[in-house]
């Protein structure tokens, strides 16, 4: 029986990536999408989780546990936190968008570029990062860069200016040890960076299908 990975959206932008995702790296998994797409919204009318938001992050776990899933994966970056303290109160699997993304990063080590194109994401994976950096006694530090007007663009439709936004932020850190993608709608961006800088780039999307299927065996 195929294992059913259940993956949990706060936005649109985010499901067409990661579902393509899992048919290029692992199309032999169940995929399910639950998306909720007023928590992106409501996210960004506050200056961080609230109880309310921890509880419908809960909830939302709760009905992928009815629906019988093997494991959740997060695709939205803004809930880390409440992510977490679901995930204390499961026993499945349940993946924050960027963790693998970030254990990738401290395996290349030095100066990690992170290009994000929704804001109130940041603080909340810049603390992540500099948690798990510590938990793996790496060195390894993180430069945040918001790409002012990528989201907005593909909000709009114009998903050509959103890639072409990312590219030219990511050629003005070509010195950096890694450039990462902080979000799984940036995954549509992945190929033109890796073309633009000579360095390694990392996507939420591929990292976490990766280690996904590395845990579900």
């Amino acid at each position: 029986m195929r294992q059913r990975i259940v993956l949990i959206h706060a936005t649109p932008l985010a499901v067409g990536p990661i579902n393509d995702t899992f048919k290029q790296l692992w199309p032999e998994a169940e995929i399910s999408n639950l998306l909720d797409d007023a928590l992106s919204v409501d996210r960004a009318k506050e200056s961080a989780l609230t109880p309310r938001l921890y509880k419908r992050i809960d909830t939302l776990v709760d009905y992928a546990v009815n629906i019988d899933a093997s494991a959740v994966l997060f695709t939205c970056s803004a809930f880390g936190a409440a992510i977490e303290a679901s995930a204390q109160q499961h026993a499945l699997p349940i993946l924050k968008p960027n963790e693998a993304m970030f254990e990738d990063a401290l395996e290349q080590g030095g100066n990690i570029v992170m290009l994000a194109t929704f804001a109130p994401a940041v603080k909340g994976m810049e603390e992540e990062f500099q948690a798990l950096a510590s938990s793996h006694h790496s060195d390894a530090t993180l430069s945040s860069v918001v790409v002012a007007g990528a989201r907005d663009a593909l909000n709009s439709g114009n998903a050509e200016r959103h890639n072409q936004l990312i590219v030219e932020a990511a050629k003005q850190h070509q010195e950096a040890a890694a450039i990462i993608l902080a979000h799984f709608s940036m995954e549509i961006a992945y190929q033109q960076v890796k073309a633009a800088v000579p360095c390694t780039v990392l996507s939420s999307p591929q990292s976490a299908v990766k280690k996904l299927k590395h845990v579900m065996k």
